[in-house]
């Protein structure tokens, strides 16, 4: 699924690639995709309108149009956007098209169709209704501290929970607790004051390290986990073989020696 960096690195990409073209038309193929609008309704919004660039919070996707206003796009868990220089046929899992005046096309690719697309006049609105937390790379250390500390969950399901802090997903909650050598099963609430503070500074470390790769695990710093993360997979750290268990549903991976409850 994917998590901040690699919505981070789809941003970028699209910023660079259609800042500045403007949309001619919307086809909707799945109207099942849709968040809080109709195929009509997405279209007349975007029609004539020009992409100036594109913002991110947490997970979460704005497409900004020139005269205000923003189309929303959530990747859920295999969305992505594909650039087509020259109209041509879809692929059959495009759900969405954006047709440029140039003839270019973007296409939102969504096998398993748990995505979302539609629109907004305000980031800030949409973020109050969806009820998120502050972005994971934005918020302070203090503040982070204070949502952590609410919870006496386990500490790789506060993590997960985009109410409390937005961007952080399975893969990167299993990093950032390897890295801070916290149990993810330990309660949130329980931690002390030096543990979630080292937990802050990884998960900044690991959102980032990640970027700066474009989410290539294998060119991620020597003592990440994500490059081998799976059953059988060796400590990085040399500490013995990797072990997993679900927490409230989701596979974890953590080390037994290094992360011990």
């Amino acid at each position: 699924m994917p998590e901040l960096p690699e919505v981070e690195t789809v941003r970028a990409n699209l910023e660079l690639e259609c800042s500045g073209r403007v949309i001619r038309s919307v086809e909707v193929i799945d109207n099942g995709i849709l968040d809080g609008c109709t195929t009509k309704e997405l279209a007349s919004f975007c029609r004539g309108r020009t992409i100036r660039g594109a913002r991110r919070h947490g997970k979460q996707m704005f497409i900004e149009l020139d005269q205000g206003g923003f189309i929303t796009l959530h990747l859920g868990m295999t969305g992505d956007l594909i650039f087509y220089e020259r109209k041509g046929d879809p692929d059959r899992h495009d759900r969405v098209l954006f047709n440029f005046t140039d003839g270019s096309r973007m296409a939102f690719r969504d096998m398993r169709k748990f995505g979302a697309i539609g629109y907004v006049t305000s980031i800030e609105l949409f973020i109050r209704k969806k009820k998120l937390g502050p972005d994971a790379l934005e918020i302070g250390g203090q503040e982070f501290a204070f949502r952590i500390g609410k919870h006496d969950s386990a500490i790789k399901t506060v993590l997960l929970d985009q109410k409390v802090v937005a961007g952080i997903g399975n893969l990167y909650a299993d990093e950032v607790l390897y890295q801070s050598r916290i149990h993810p099963m330990r309660s949130a609430m329980e931690l002390s004051a030096k543990e979630v503070e080292t937990i802050f500074k990884n998960t900044r470390k690991v959102l980032l390290a990640s970027i700066r790769v474009s989410s290539n695990f294998e060119r991620l710093p020597k003592g990440f986990m994500l490059s081998v993360r799976g059953p059988g997979a060796s400590c990085p750290r040399g500490n013995g073989k990797m072990a997993s268990l679900k927490v409230n549903g989701r596979t974890t991976f953590y080390c037994p020696s290094c992360q011990t409850i």
